[in-house]
């Protein structure tokens, strides 16, 4: 008997264990789906646009001109109510984070330059979703204002110009007719009358000031949009901008590296249950080594680790259209690295506890520790500094990460080499200890 026989008899007893296809193979699948459409929001992948109630009591060119302005900000979408009672209601009932309500005589005040106060209804219990709203809103207001605070400019330089301009011409008129009768004084009497001037115009060319407050407000809008100065997010390896995963993109390898690591609480069972029944003694009485037996036992675990990842990357790519990357076999490396240290982990938990209470209690608090802290749960891009390199203790935040190198940021295997080596480093260390304390009889 070879370590492949060893290997297909513990396959074959995998299995018939419902419980242990569960375990693998179906909860991760159901936790990928409710936590990737649960937490889409957080990843910034909300595709439906929020809906904003707002009541136009006012009814004037101005106010509509300031809802439509709300409604193509991009994710806002406006639904006019005719009442605010409406409006409180539905925002009371949760239906809605917010309601604006624009009062009669929106425009008037505008124009006359006095403030008015729009009033908006919000549901303190969204109140993440309500403060980005409310800076929303007050942007296209400023935005609107903006006509006005010119048009206000316009008027009082155009007319400090045209004093100035009505003075300066007034001089020059008065010197010139001063001029012209103190020559005309000193010419024969009747001889060399100067023909009629015609008469300079006291206000000059007539400035035309609604082009001039259309100019500027055109350019001061342009300017609130786009900024002479704007910002640039770089990552330290020269991206323009770093990408971070989409809900998919977190949970599918989060869950799948996660639950690679469940398999060390069977291969803790294995040696149990060969041992009780009394098929170690005899396997060993066989001739078998030692080692042909311990490769054995582990073989099993690592084909069911590598069937578990393709099936799990399989349901993120069909089910969700998860993008699998650009780099096969850099994708291929880092799975296989993720289930040899996986497999490891099993045969150390098989040579560190011997009974079943133990391999169950200690098997479920490392892998879940270990997941927590190598952001397979909560995302790594979201944890504080030193959260961020505690993971780095883990196995899981290198599988993680290398992961996401190939499906988010477009990386091949030259980018994982170092994230497979650290995985077979702790693969390594695994079961050096195993091989260490492993009891063969």
């Amino acid at each position: 008997m070879n370590f492949l026989n060893i290997a297909k008899k513990d396959i074959k007893l995998m299995l018939k264990d419902p419980g242990a296809l569960v375990v693998l193979f179906l909860l991760p699948m159901m936790l990928i789906t409710i936590m990737s459409f649960a937490l889409k929001p957080v990843y910034g992948d909300q595709t439906d646009a929020v809906k904003i109630l707002v009541a136009d009591m006012d009814k004037s060119e101005d106010s509509k001109r300031y809802i439509e302005g709300i409604d193509e900000v991009e994710g806002m979408d406006v639904d006019e109510l005719d009442k605010e009672s409406e409006i409180e209601k539905s925002v009371q009932d949760g239906e809605n984070p917010m309601g604006i309500i624009i009062p009669k005589g929106f425009q008037d005040s505008l124009e006359k330059g006095e403030k008015i106060d729009v009033k908006v209804i919000s549901d303190m219990a969204q109140l993440e979703t309500v403060s980005v709203l409310q800076k929303a809103i007050e942007g296209v207001a400023q935005s609107l204002s903006v006509n006005y605070e010119i048009s206000s400019m316009v008027d009082e330089q155009v007319a400090s110009i045209n004093q100035t301009m009505e003075t300066q011409v007034n001089d020059i008129t008065k010197a010139y007719e001063e001029r012209i009768a103190s020559l005309t004084a000193l010419l024969p009497q009747g001889a060399g009358q100067p023909a009629d001037q015609e008469a300079v115009p006291a206000n000059g060319d007539a400035v035309n000031t609604d082009e001039l407050k259309s100019s500027l407000t055109s350019q001061a809008q342009s300017s609130m949009k786009e900024p002479m100065i704007g910002f640039v997010t770089a990552s330290a390896k020269g991206e323009k901008e770093p990408p971070t995963p989409d809900a998919f993109q977190q949970n599918v390898p989060g869950f799948t590296v996660m639950y690679a690591f469940f398999i060390v609480m069977y291969a803790g069972r294995s040696f149990l249950n060969e041992k009780s029944s009394g098929t170690f003694t005899r396997i060993l009485n066989a001739p078998v080594n030692r080692w042909t037996l311990f490769f054995g036992k582990m073989l099993p675990n690592f084909i069911v680790g590598i069937a578990q990842v393709a099936v799990l990357f399989a349901f993120g790519y069909f089910v969700f259209d998860m993008s699998l990357g650009t780099s096969p076999f850099g994708l291929a490396a880092i799975s296989i690295a993720l289930v040899w240290a996986s497999s490891c982990l099993g045969m150390l938990i098989a040579a560190l506890f011997k009974t079943e209470a133990q391999v169950n209690g200690w098997s479920v608090l490392i892998v879940l520790t270990l997941a927590a802290l190598g952001g397979t749960m909560v995302p790594l891009f979201i944890m504080p500094d030193f959260m961020k390199q505690l993971a780095l203790i883990t196995p899981h935040a290198w599988a993680l990460n290398g992961f996401q190198d190939i499906l988010v940021r477009g990386g091949g295997l030259e980018d994982v080499i170092s994230n497979i080596g650290v995985l077979f480093a702790f693969g390594l260390a695994f079961l050096l200890v195993s091989v260490w304390k492993l009891k063969f009889d």
